[in-house]
């Protein structure tokens, strides 16, 4: 009895090839997709919030660069980064109660826009003496708003 050996012709090494490449772009291709996808997510940008910075590039000239707000976190403690709905309360709190200086960013352009950016950290650590607050201080801060209202 003959053993043949079952190999693949020419024809279908090269199909072969071609479907496997396919499938590795594709692949490549939806990860570097859902990549981008999730760095696009996390951007919020507020035109209050953007320093500017400095730098040099290779021929020592400088550069100024637009440094935009990220938001680092969704959840608390609320500190420099969080975009979360209780920022406003905090944001609020501080226009409504100290008068603070907030922008021009949020619904009724009034700085009120639920990002805890550079103006809100500045205005939070000169008036209320810090930079992070628990769900605690921001209840706190609601009661405080709704007595005044009454």
């Amino acid at each position: 009895m003959k053993t043949t050996k079952n190999t693949l012709t020419e024809d279908q090494q090269l199909w072969l090839v071609i479907g496997v490449t396919t499938l590795v772009l594709v692949g490549v291709g939806y990860w570097y997709y859902r990549h981008r996808k999730g760095k696009e997510e996390m951007l919020l940008f507020s035109t209050d919030d953007n320093p500017q910075i400095t730098t040099t590039t290779k021929d020592t000239k400088p550069v100024t660069i637009s440094s935009r707000f990220r938001c680092s976190s969704r959840s608390y403690p609320l500190s420099y980064g969080t975009c979360h709905k209780d920022v406003e309360v905090l944001q609020a709190y501080l226009k409504n109660i100290y008068k603070a200086e907030l922008g021009s960013s949020g619904k009724a352009n009034d700085g009120v826009d639920g990002m805890f950016g550079n103006k809100t950290n500045k205005a939070a650590k000169l008036h209320l003496g810090k930079t992070s607050f628990a769900k605690k201080d921001i209840e706190g801060m609601k009661t405080a708003m709704k007595t005044i209202r009454k």
